[in-house]
């Protein structure tokens, strides 16, 4: 349909009494750039953002999912992988290079360092562009007013002419007991302030495989647990080609096979019962899971 340039919007007038012309729930890209928009229109915009800690007490700033616990961080420790495979393969080269040990700390830090530094700068990004910030938790409470919660529990009343909400999407945890208690999820590893270990990863979505991928790089155990097949929706004849890349580069597979409970043992170690299980309920393809395992 050809846009109309004569379109009016006679839903509600140009002229209001709301506190502002438009409020953007979610501060990830797609909210970012329609707030940055339309501020540069005239209009008077604000940008709610609030990240619930997840299970394990993990939250972020400014940015979104890609940028905190999604494309950048998992980008930067596949390169950190990948360095480490650079290495072993220079002395085919004829460069007299020696591997040491990796420090998962070190790595972690400098990662987390630049993400605070894209975090403060999509926030002067925001104030240079007239949005006004508001880190709060946003609740309907009717078409044109939310309830706005901020992290001591102060609540706001804001009122917009419109709304759009661009809050993405978080992983989910299956309904097994000591899942929330004992795994971690994709939100959580990439600010992990101690090495994983030992690693069981609990579904073969990209985000689990490509976790996997850099971990068993990394130098950890790292299993991946699929209920049947690899990357749901994508082409099977490469989805399996990845499979099996990745076992001829040390990530062990089982499958199909399903958690059904997660236990802690005295020695502190995480004992993961499993069940064989093609036709069972399909794990969310978000669900990342590290757990100590106890064969």
């Amino acid at each position: 349909m050809a846009a109309n340039s004569n379109f009016v919007d006679n839903h509600e007038p140009e002229e209001h009494s709301y506190n502002y012309d438009l409020v953007v729930i979610g501060g990830g890209s797609g909210g970012l750039a329609c707030a940055k928009e339309a501020a540069s229109f005239g209009k008077k915009v604000a940008l709610l953002d609030f990240v619930k800690p997840s299970p394990q007490g993990t939250s972020w700033g400014l940015g979104g999912t890609c940028v905190n616990v999604g494309c950048i961080p998992k980008k930067l420790m596949h390169a950190a992988s990948l360095l480490g495979e650079g290495i072993e393969d220079a002395k085919a080269y004829g460069w007299e290079v020696t591997k040491g040990a990796h420090s998962w700390n070190n790595m972690v830090e400098k990662i987390q360092d630049y993400i605070s530094s894209l975090n403060w700068g999509y926030r002067t990004d925001l104030r240079d562009k007239k949005v006004e910030y508001i880190n709060s938790y946003g609740v309907f409470v009717d078409p044109h007013t939310i309830e706005a919660t901020n992290r001591a529990g102060k609540k706001t009343t804001i009122t917009s002419r419109r709304f759009v909400v661009a809050t993405g999407g978080r992983p989910r945890y299956p309904d097994i007991p000591g899942a929330k208690e004992f795994g971690i999820s994709s939100d959580d590893v990439f600010s992990l302030s101690s090495p994983p270990g030992k690693t069981l990863v609990v579904g073969a979505s990209y985000v689990a495989l490509e976790c996997a991928g850099f971990l068993t790089t990394l130098g950890y155990d790292t299993t991946v647990m699929a209920r049947s097949i690899f990357l749901r929706g994508f082409d099977q004849q490469v989805a399996e080609a990845i499979g099996a890349y990745m076992r001829e580069h040390g990530t062990k597979m089982i499958r199909p096979a399903v958690p059904t409970s997660l236990e802690k043992l005295p020695s502190g170690k995480i004992k993961v019962n499993w069940k064989h299980d093609e036709t069972g309920p399909h794990l969310t393809s978000l669900i990342l899971y590290f757990l100590r395992w106890v064969e």
